[in-house]
């Protein structure tokens, strides 16, 4: 959480929208899919930057920057996060500044970042999809839902922005599933949504949809005190006279049989282990020569658990 608030000052203060936070969060989330998250210590060369949780931060939101067309130069990243944590960049660590040797973390951190990320620019999505908080706003016009749900629906999003649920399900699955927990409490946005087919009308297999349902409502369920919504919504709830978490609570009972994703192919151990993605990764192999990034059958995959459509061929 503290490194979410880090990088929103950061976007806040360089005036980025809030997509480039969407991405620098997704970034973060799969970075620490593959490296361990070390507690930072005083930074005594490039090595102890690279283990720090802040530094990470910074070299994915430089990258992000990039993707999102928010240029900036890193210099200027780098002077609002060391002003945010009270670092003096001048000091000198041997014969290099602060500021030096953070400019060449960030840079082997992007390096390895990018490997990370297979060089796949649409955050794991088959096609270029826009970030969820752009795609809630989208979703809330389309079905003329009214501004008090549409400011709930966008602070739930905000929240959301911390969590790793963007490695689990797309951003569009994401918006459809926050709008269809707001549709518990509003009768009118439930007869709305009645008239709409999951993924006819919005691109999102119905088990994703549901993934995305049951993991915000836990979310709230054990995190709420911690939330951005906490700070929005009275303490105590109108309607029932009980703790907002209480809310929560009694919506996931409501969502007891939904279908979800089987899992059958990372059901037991010898299949993980097949598995060459989530093999530890030699990040010296772009640098021996030419590294050639290629989709694998994951997506082939993905798709037979999320129960989505085969398209037909007419080969």
């Amino acid at each position: 959480m503290r490194v979410f608030q880090f990088s929103f000052h950061i976007i806040k203060q360089l005036k980025f929208p809030l997509r480039v936070l969407s991405t620098t969060m997704n970034y973060y989330q799969r970075f620490y899919l593959f490296n361990r998250f070390q507690a930072s210590e005083e930074a005594q060369d490039i090595g102890d930057l690279e283990r720090d949780p802040f530094m990470v931060a910074v070299a994915c939101l430089f990258l992000a920057a990039k993707n999102e067309d928010c240029i900036k130069k890193l210099k200027e990243i780098q002077s609002v996060a060391n002003k945010l944590r009270d670092i003096d960049d001048t000091q000198r660590i041997s014969s290099s500044t602060v500021a030096d040797l953070q400019r060449r973390a960030v840079m082997s951190l992007e390096f390895k970042l990018l490997q990370i990320i297979k060089f796949d620019f649409n955050n794991g999505a088959t096609v270029s999809i826009k970030s969820s908080d752009q795609l809630v706003t989208q979703f809330c016009k389309k079905l003329n839902i009214n501004y008090r749900l549409s400011l709930f629906s966008w602070l739930i999003n905000f929240d959301l922005m911390s969590s790793p649920l963007c490695l689990v399900i797309p951003p569009h699955c994401i918006a459809l599933a926050i709008i269809i927990i707001n549709e518990e409490s509003d009768e009118e946005l439930n007869a709305k949504l009645d008239s709409f087919d999951c993924y006819v009308d919005f691109r999102c297999p119905e088990s994703l949809v549901n993934e995305g349902i049951l993991y915000v409502l836990d979310y709230y369920i054990h995190s709420y005190q911690h939330s951005i919504l906490n700070q929005y919504l009275p303490a105590i709830d109108r309607e029932t006279g009980k703790e907002q978490i209480f809310k929560f609570m009694e919506f996931k009972s409501r969502f007891n049989d939904l279908k979800t994703l089987n899992e059958h192919s990372t059901a037991t151990r010898p299949l993980l282990q097949q598995d060459k993605y989530l093999q530890p990764w030699d990040y010296s192999i772009a640098t021996k020569g030419t590294a050639r990034f290629m989709p694998g059958n994951k997506r082939r995959r993905f798709s037979r658990e999320s129960g989505k459509p085969r398209q037909m061929s007419n080969s």
